[in-house]
């Protein structure tokens, strides 16, 4: 079967998903228990993102098959160095501490910002690098891969911010334990259905795109999309819905951690995803 077949692509999406969710995991649980520190595992992540621009690239000049998977694994890789920085605590913000009680409305949002703003102009420089190198090239489906990471992240950071019952898990990293100051879980916030028809449309655009591919880069790179699409409405459920995700990872969880409800960061939480594991989508 090749590899331009929708349901070979959909697989690999999924497995791409799970084992990077459980690699990031187990760097931090290991990070966590002493075996690694921050300076040890950034330069081998900033390997692994520099790595991932040569493969967007790459991928970008390739209007074939290999040329989206190349992009694809490329813009994930460039994430990973993302989570691996924030997760660590080595690129969150200038607030360090818990959010000060009662705060509410702008001024809570304000410190919600300044604990992960560092973070968030990070990702911001990197997209619009990734932009100017990659806007006119033949294949973009590695910078929409990037595209759609950051856009899942920013809707499910407003989701946590703003209510998501099952937003806290226990197995947060120490550097970043503090944010799970600034989250709302005595409520569904009334954006959350907002949020889901959004990216249900956007899932909608991104199979009708895959139907109507007449070049087999353009079919695999909207199905890759188009699942990780799918699987970023999944944790958005997952955040609000009293749901278990923690036995597809036990393997990367700390031998006597207790399983607690996780959620992955398909494309991205902060104040939100960040509360959880965070998950490399």
């Amino acid at each position: 079967m090749a590899f331009s077949h929708p349901l070979v692509v959909v697989l690999v999406a999924i497995g791409v998903w799970w084992l990077s969710t459980g690699l990031v995991l187990a760097m931090v649980n290991r990070t966590e228990r002493g075996g690694w520190r921050a300076r040890q595992v950034l330069p081998v992540m900033t390997l692994a993102g520099g790595l991932g621009v040569v493969l967007m690239v790459f991928g970008g000049a390739e209007r074939t098959p290999l040329g989206s998977y190349a992009g694809f694994f490329g813009a994930l890789l460039v994430w990973a160095w993302h989570e691996a920085a924030f997760l660590t605590g080595a690129l969150t913000g200038r607030r360090r501490g818990e959010c000060p009680p009662g705060l509410k409305g702008l001024k809570r949002f304000k410190a919600a910002f300044e604990a992960v703003c560092d973070h968030e102009i990070a990702i911001l420089v990197t997209a619009l690098v990734l932009y100017l190198l990659l806007y006119d090239a033949d294949n973009r489906f590695g910078l929409a891969t990037f595209g759609l990471l950051w856009g899942m992240r920013i809707s499910a950071k407003l989701l946590i911010f703003l209510g998501a019952p099952h937003a806290v898990s226990e197995l947060m990293p120490r550097p970043i334990a503090h944010l799970k100051t600034y989250f709302k879980t005595d409520r569904i916030a009334p954006i959350f259905p907002l949020l889901m028809v959004a990216a249900t449309g956007l899932f909608a655009v991104l199979v009708i795109g895959a139907m109507s591919a007449s070049d087999a880069h353009s079919l695999v790179g909207h199905i890759l999309l188009a699942s990780f699409m799918a699987l970023a409405i999944l944790e958005h459920l997952i955040l609000v819905l009293p749901v278990s995700d923690t036995a597809l990872w036990r393997w990367a969880m700390p031998r006597k951690a207790k399983p607690v409800p996780t959620v992955l960061v398909v494309s991205g939480r902060e104040p939100a995803a960040e509360a959880r594991t965070e998950r490399i989508l």
